[in-house]
């Protein structure tokens, strides 16, 4: 029902989050979930969201359940909610045993039970997969606390292994350009659905390339470009680094850009416009604006 509706992109996963995901969480620590029936359910909701078009076929899993601001979409990681809540109830009922009664009943019940049917046993187990070899805790208790963060960490690291997934997220790392910025497409999410599958497919280099059909699917034998015959055909290299596509086409890609910026600009400055769009709008090569302090000069040498 959400991914029919008219919803865009960051709308429709927090729906999923807020609406359907609680329908399982709710049973956490209640019905004894095993994870490879978390796991099918989680292979099934992305198998709905290829269908309507809001996963792509060929993109990577990882980042699907990443937050927004780190480059994800964001959606709720079935198998990362269990884990966190049984968790969250293991941390309740060693807290409060000694003040609450029946609290106090449900963890001596709680010790009786073999290991796949004791939330304790099972928190204990999910704390000691997520500490890190080299990490030293006071306490079982600490380990419980940090279970979402240390669940979002190890969900990146995936991410950031994988060979052809993880290149894109692997060049944010190199601190060379502001992640925030990079990912404020991502956190505003007015996209549709289908489009912003489309983008994370194209930064997974999963798109079909040249360079994808002979690294990954090893269907053809040269994967360099057509058009310079230098460089592999990467996705990288088709938006940004053929050669051959900056002497003309970057350029008019840049221009249309850029004429967002000038109409804005002129619009502020009190430049009478001919269009009311700025996709309609041609750059003149001189205006002057703010009865003639301003002077606004487009594609020329300063």
């Amino acid at each position: 029902m959400i991914l029919k509706s008219e919803l865009n992109a960051r709308n429709k996963i927090t729906a999923i989050g807020a609406l359907a995901v609680p329908v399982l969480r709710y049973g956490f620590g209640i019905i004894n979930w095993r994870i490879e029936d978390i796991k099918k359910t989680e292979r099934k909701t992305r198998k709905i969201l290829t269908m309507y078009k809001a996963h792509h076929p060929k993109a990577g899993i990882d980042w699907l359940y990443v937050k927004r601001k780190e480059g994800g979409r964001g959606l709720v990681q079935v198998e990362a909610a269990y884990k966190a809540e049984i968790t969250s109830i293991a941390e309740y009922l060693n807290t409060n045993y000694k003040v609450d009664q029946f609290v106090n009943i449900v963890k001596s019940y709680e010790s009786t039970q073999p290991n796949m049917n004791s939330i304790i046993k099972t928190a204990a187990k999910i704390a000691e997969e997520l500490s890190q070899p080299n990490e030293k805790s006071d306490a079982k208790q600490e380990e419980i606390q940090h279970t979402k963060a240390r669940l979002g960490e190890v969900l990146k690291n995936k991410w950031k292994k994988k060979v052809m997934h993880g290149q894109y997220i692997g060049n944010i790392d190199r601190q060379l350009i502001s992640e925030e910025d990079t990912f404020l497409w991502l956190l505003k999410g007015d996209l549709k659905a289908e489009t912003e599958s489309e983008i994370a497919a194209a930064q997974d280099q999963a798109i079909q390339t040249k360079y994808y059909a002979t690294k990954i699917l090893n269907t053809e034998r040269d994967s360099k470009c057509r058009l310079c015959q230098q460089f592999d055909k990467t996705i990288d290299h088709i938006i940004s680094a053929c050669p051959i596509l900056a002497k003309e086409q970057y350029i008019k890609k840049h221009d249309r850009e850029c004429a967002q910026l000038h109409f804005n600009i002129c619009k502020e400055t009190g430049v009478q416009l001919e269009k009311k769009h700025w996709y309609e709008h041609v750059p003149k090569s001189v205006e002057t604006g703010q009865g003639g302090n301003v002077t606004i000069l487009w594609n020329q040498q300063v």
